[in-house]
This record gives structure tokens, C-alpha cells and sequence, in this order.
């Protein structure tokens, strides 16, 4: 077969492999083409941006299916990715071509760099219902300090991409990653997704061939090699496999944490005690062939072949080796690694090696903390001085609020407190720079001093008080302001304790709850300045993340602020799109539920997802609902009391008791005691529960004489609460 035929069937496999297993689960009621030869394009786009879901993360189908969100207004964004494991997402776009010739332009790159910085700047109003279902995963992993987000283009052609295109990309890159390396882009072409394709939702078992310098093995209940193995090999099977090697592990690598720099630091230095150092990797597989290199010596050299490989415990170790290799491969490759090779065909046993291997109690930098004098005397200070607790180790008991604090909330506080907010920009990327205990480390400079009872758990009270009101604040403000008013927590703190708590810090006679009742306004302020100082200093479009985690940007505009409010200047007014638009009040209606089920509006087994409405909400519920996909999903039935069928526990719900079963499963203590729950169930593009009733009244001629007892404006009367909440309680 000659090489452009080849090309052309290689092109329609492609196709028919891609239509073959998304089209059912793929949401087409955006199709209105009337021609159905023209929805095969769109159909197949969609497919392949789900395709690249499944390959990412490993998912079934339907599951990728779901996170496809292409449509209007998706801003360059066809489907997303999020890993359950670690603060990874995909931002994926797809171009099809059945001819192998996609178009990619500069403008492709502009609109999706556009809704990159939509969703840094929590700007999520004009996206499109299938994105907003993500929406509260996405505002939660955006906060993870140790994010990284991947551009995914998909493109049926085989041609690379123009020059000036990959410059493009090269710019958003670099304009993303100024201050951090949170980003990055891949492209996959014809030969890449025709792999991708092949792997399907169940890629190809992982094969490898270790040598292993020393082991023994073990038979009995199921056959376990354990050994010793050059650094160089691992490296060599992150090399080509990736990400994919961790496959069975509950997450994989976290990137540059401080652990790992730790490892890596041992692999250069000190390549020799490695092996002492480090736990060593576990490996689970399929199937294990060893064969000895010496007759004489059984258990000595060996080769050992794996199939369906997968380390299970160690993804750190292996990516921080990688690195290291990348840094000095000849120092590094020497290092002994210390490795188990598990054989297990049984997924339930594997599951449970799995789950026990990353459950072990892990020793952190804190922890080392408990063993300091200075420590013990801090605690006895606050039992005798003041009759509160502090907590000094992870597995004491947390105080209440009102009785005392742990030593971690102390530390984050006393470094509020510093006179220059260096520590509070560092910390905000990683927790453990608190502990670190060299000359010019951070505990030396918030303990050794051994500070006041007194002096903590004020200077902990009026990090409390910061944190609350900006909790207040942030109810007030949209998209980039909101954002900035998250992020910049410990910022806002230092900045109001230069301002009214270091003076009379340590003093009894200082009245302190006098000074905690001037934090609100104070904090407003300083948000105002704050959000005024990044759009002037770094503009509109700068990226939030970074800038909080930049100690060069942190330190210029707390520079700003209180320069600013030294001369006594008036906080500058919030632009109106950092501002909440007030909604109005709707006139009285009959009950959603009665108006839709009379009318016939939705069919019987229609698929509802859920999405939060206020921002507290989304805070509380995000982590709960990505722990499982089905949390979120209900199947409609034409029932006026129990119309919502809840894919988890198969049982009928009003819309607003579903809500509230929600809010009591994912444990808020702050849910609201009334909730409209029509308003939060949506009928895939089409809206909400809420919104799709309006329409029926709208469109209805006449309007049926109900009986008063039941004609309750509810969802009125629920509006009403809503705002309430959104207002901070204040009707």
C-alpha cells in the first residue's frame, strides 16, 4: 500500500475508532446543523479532546466524555483535565481534519491564552455552562501551591505548526511562568494521537528489565523480588514512560517540593548514603521473571523482567532522581536505590497494597520542632500565663478556636508579623520553609527569641481576624478583585500588624480586643490598595498566582500600600466588574418543580449536574464533589415531590433536599438552614432547574388558578436567603 494510502486509512481508523466510543456519551444538543454528514466534524473534534481526557488521566470514557466543553463560549478550552491526585490540569484544544490538514493560527493561541487567563483571574462569567460545572474544582486547584497546568493541542494535520505559532506559545508561556513554573504546552499531531488512540482507555502494560545488583525474593502468599538498583535505571523508565508509571498510585509526582530538593540535593552531594537515606521504591506488576547472572552467586546480579509495571510508593523519589540525573548524571547515577517488586494479577489485592503502602505515618519538618526546649517552654508559658493549649505535635489533639492554637498557626502568624514580608511570600509556595533551622532559617527568626505566650496568641488572634474579615470581603467582590482578595491572605496580615498590632503586641495592659475591632475596616482597605496596585504596577491581565508567590512582586507592593496609607490617601473605589451586579426581586411564582412536571419539560431519565451557587459554597462543597464524579449527578423523573433520582444512592429527592443531604455528607458547618435548590440543578447547556421553569411561565398564555396553600413563591423566598448569605448574613 502506497505512503499516502496509508496515510488516508491510518486518518479514517482515527475516526471511526473516535465516533465509535465517545458518541454516546458525548452532549450534542448543540448540533443543529440539519445535515447529519456535517456533524460528523464537530462530533469527532469533540471526541478527540475527550480522547486526550481519557489518555491524561486514565479514566473510563464517560468520564472523559463529561469533561469535554467545547461549545460556544469555551475560550479556546474544547475539554479539561484535573487529576484526582495531585494539582495537575490539562487545558486541552482540539482542531479536526479528516484530510490530516488542521489550521492552527496565532489567534487559536490568543483565545486560548485568553481563557487561561480568564480562569487565573477567577473571571468565569462568560463561560459556558459545561465548563462551569468544573468551576469549583478548578477555583480549588488554582490555589494548590505546587499547580501545574498543561496546553494540550490536539490537531489532525501532520505538518508542524507554523513558527510563528510556536513563538506564540513560547509567550504565554513565558508570561504565564514569570514568576513560577506553573505551565507548560504540549502539541500532538497525527503520528501522536494515532498512538494516543491505539493506547485507547486501557494503555499498553508498562515492560521493563531491572538489574538488579543484590536481592532475594520471596514466594509465599504472592512472589516479591527485593533488591538493590542503580539511579540510573530509574531515571531511564521516567524517561520513557513518564507520568504513566505511577499509573496505579494514588498520585503521581508532586514536582519541586522541598523533600525533593532534599533527594536531590543527597543524589549530587552525597550519592553514597543515599541508599540509608531514602525508603526506596515499591513496584507493582503483573508478572516477574528473574534470572540470575551468576551461577555461583544466586543472589547476586540479576535481571528481573516486569510486565504491566507500576510503582506504587516512591513517585517522589523517582521524579526528584530525574531531576538530579538532568543536574549531574555522574554523580547521581551512582546512588543505590533501595526497590520491592510485587507480583499481583488481582486488582482487589493490589488495591490494598496500594492503599497500605501510602497510608504509613510520614515524618515532617514540623515534627522535629516537638523536640526543641524552646518549644516545651512556649507550651508551659501558655498553660500557666494565659490557660490555653498549644499544640506542638500532629497528633495531639487540635485546640478549639477559643482555647488555644498549634504550633504551625503560630509559626504562619509570627510571620506576619516580621518586619519585611519576605517569609509570608515564601511560605505562601511551601509550609516547611517554617521549620527549617539553619542560621538564616525561618524558625530561628520566629523562635529563638523564644517569644511571649502573650505575643502569639495575639499575634494569632489578629491573623484570625484578617483571615475572617477577607472571608467577608471576598463575598463582595468578582472575578480578578475576588481572586486577589484570596490569595493575598497572609499579605493583607502583614501588612495590617505594621499598621496596628506591633505596638503593645507583648504589653498586658494594652487593650487588644480594641485593636482586633479595627482590623475589618483596615483589611477592606488594604484589599482595595492591593487590588489598585497590582492593575497599576503589573495590569489587568497579569496572572494572580504568581504575583502572590513572587517575594520580589510581594515585596514592592506592600511597599506600595503602606506607603499609601502613611500618607493617609483614600482607598481608591473597585471598578464595576470587580463588583457583584444586585439582582432583582422576581415576581411571585408557582413551584418550579409543579410548573416543569406539569408542562413536560424535561424527560424522564435526563441527566442534572449540580453547581454550586455562592462562593462559600463552592469553597466547602469543591473538595467533597471531586472526590467522586457520580456526587453531582441526577437522573430527573416526572414526580412533584421526589423528581431528582441521586446517582450515588439511587434514591428520589426534591431538589432542594438533595442540596441539603449534600451540604450535611460533605460536613459544612456553615451551610445556610434554607437552600433553592432548583437554582442549583442544571439540564446540561440549557440551565438551570429555575432558569427552564421561568421559560415555561414565560411562554405559557394563561396562568392556572392554584390552590393558596400550595402556590408558595419558594424560590422567592429562598432568593431572598441567598443573598442574605452572600451579603454576610445582612438581609
Amino acid at each position: 500500500m502506497s505512503a499516502p494510502l496509508q496515510e488516508n486509512r491510518q486518518l479514517d481508523i482515527i475516526q471511526a475508532s473516535l465516533l465509535r466510543d465517545f458518541e454516546p456519551f458525548l452532549d450534542t444538543t448543540s448540533f443543529t446543523h440539519p445535515d447529519p454528514a456535517q456533524r460528523v466534524p464537530n462530533l469527532a473534534s469533540r471526541a478527540l479532546a475527550g480522547a486526550v481526557v481519557r489518555d491524561r488521566l486514565g479514566c473510563d470514557t464517560e468520564r472523559a466524555a463529561a469533561m469535554v466543553t467545547d461549545g460556544g463560549q469555551d475560550f479556546g478550552i474544547d475539554a479539561l483535565a484535573i487529576s484526582d491526585g495531585s494539582p495537575r490540569v490539562w487545558l486541552i484544544q482540539s482542531k479536526w481534519s479528516s484530510k490530516g490538514a488542521a489550521r492552527f493560527g496565532e489567534v487559536d493561541v490568543m483565545t486560548m491564552a485568553d481563557g487561561l487567563h480568564r480562569i487565573d483571574q477567577r473571571n468565569f462569567d462568560r463561560f459556558n455552562a459545561k465548563l462551569l460545572t468544573h468551576r469549583g474544582q478548578l477555583e480549588a486547584i488554582w490555589q494548590d501551591k505546587q499547580l501545574r497546568v498543561t496546553l494540550v493541542l490536539a490537531l489532525m494535520r501532520r505538518d508542524p505548526l507554523h513558527d510563528n505559532v510556536i513563538t506564540r506559545l513560547d509567550e504565554v508561556r513565558h508570561k504565564f511562568n514569570a514568576l513560577g513554573d506553573y505551565l507548560d504546552y504540549e502539541v500532538l499531531y497525527v503520528p501522536e494521537i494515532w498512538e494516543m488512540i491505539r493506547r485507547g482507555g486501557e494503555p499498553e502494560p508498562i515492560g521493563i528489565s531491572i538489574r538488579l545488583d543484590r536481592w532475594f525474593d520471596i514466594s509465599t502468599p504472592m512472589r516479591a523480588a527485593n533488591g538493590i538498583v542503580d539511579a540510573a535505571q530509574v531515571a531511564e523508565w521516567y524517561a520513557q514512560h513518564g507520568d504513566r508509571l505511577f499509573q496505579r498510585n494514588i498520585r503521581e509526582s508532586l514536582g519541586v517540593t522541598q523533600v525533593n530538593a532534599e533527594i536531590q540535593r543527597t543524589l549530587v552531594e552525597e550519592p553514597h548514603t543515599f541508599w540509608y537515606r531514602n525508603n526506596g521504591l515499591t513496584m507493582l506488576c503483573d508478572t516477574i521473571k528473574v534470572t540470575p547472572l551468576s551461577r555461583i552467586e544466586p543472589y547476586g546480579p540479576a535481571t528481573v523482567d516486569v510486565r504491566g509495571a507500576s510503582i506504587i510508593n516512591g513517585a517522589q523519589t523517582v521524579a526528584a532522581i530525574a531531576s538530579a540525573m538532568r543536574a549531574d548524571s555522574a554523580a547521581a547515577g551512582r546512588a543505590a536505590v533501595g526497590i520491592r517488586i510485587i507480583e499481583s494479577d488481582q486488582p482487589e489485592v493490589s488495591d490494598e497494597i496500594t492503599r497500605a503502602t501510602n497510608t504509613q505515618n510520614r515524618v515532617e519538618l514540623r515534627d522535629f520542632v516537638a523536640l526543641k526546649p524552646e518549644q516545651v517552654a512556649i507550651r508551659e508559658d501558655f498553660r500557666l500565663t494565659l490557660g490555653l493549649t498549644y499544640a506542638i505535635r500532629r497528633s495531639e489533639l487540635e485546640p478549639s478556636p477559643e482555647s488555644g492554637c498549634t504550633v504551625r498557626e503560630a509559626a504562619i502568624a509570627l510571620a506576619c508579623t516580621l518586619t519585611t514580608p519576605d517569609l509570608v511570600a515564601r511560605v505562601r509556595q511551601n509550609e516547611d520553609l517554617l521549620w527549617e533551622d539553619g542560621p538564616s532559617g525561618a524558625y530561628r527568626r520566629l523562635f529563638k527569641g523564644q517569644p511571649s505566650a502573650l505575643q502569639i496568641w495575639r499575634s494569632v488572634l489578629f491573623v484570625r481576624e484578617v483571615r475572617d474579615s477577607l472571608h467577608k470581603i471576598s463575598g463582595e467582590l468578582e472575578g480578578r478583585a475576588e481572586a486577589i482578595a484570596t490569595q493575598s491572605m497572609l499579605v493583607v496580615a502583614h501588612i495590617a500588624f505594621t499598621q496596628l498590632g506591633r505596638d503593645g503586641v507583648d504589653d498586658s495592659d494594652v487593650d487588644w480586643d480594641a485593636v482586633l475591632r479595627e482590623v475589618h475596616g483596615l483589611t477592606f482597605r488594604i484589599v482595595q490598595w492591593l487590588i489598585s496596585e497590582v492593575d497599576q504596577r503589573y495590569g489587568k491581565s497579569s496572572f494572580i498566582t504568581g504575583t502572590f508567590a513572587s517575594v520580589d512582586r510581594v515585596r514592592s507592593l506592600v511597599a506600595g500600600v503602606r506607603v499609601a496609607i502613611d500618607a493617609g490617601q483614600d482607598a481608591p473605589g473597585l471598578a464595576p466588574e470587580y463588583q457583584p451586579i444586585p439582582r432583582q426581586r422576581r415576581p411571585r411564582r408557582r413551584n418550579t418543580v409543579a410548573l416543569l412536571v406539569d408542562a413536560g419539560r424535561i424527560k424522564d431519565g435526563s441527566r442534572l449536574t449540580f453547581r454550586p451557587r455562592t462562593r462559600p459554597e463552592r469553597a466547602a462543597l469543591a473538595p467533597w464533589l471531586a472526590e467522586d464524579s457520580l456526587r453531582g449527578v441526577a437522573t430527573w423523573v416526572n414526580n412533584r415531590m421526589k423528581p431528582l433520582v441521586w446517582s450515588v444512592d439511587g434514591k428520589g429527592y426534591s431538589p432542594s433536599g438533595l442540596v441539603m443531604k449534600m451540604y450535611a455528607l460533605a460536613e459544612w458547618d456553615g451551610a445556610p438552614v434554607a437552600v433553592q435548590g432548583p437554582s442549583r440543578w442544571h439540564l446540561g447547556e440549557e440551565g438551570s432547574l429555575l432558569w427552564l421553569a421561568r421559560e415555561v411561565s414565560a411562554e405559557s398564555s394563561t396562568e392556572d388558578d392554584e390552590d393558596p396553600a400550595v402556590d408558595i413563591d419558594v424560590d422567592a423566598l429562598l432568593d431572598a436567603v441567598d443573598d442574605a448569605l452572600e451579603n454576610g448574613g445582612q438581609p
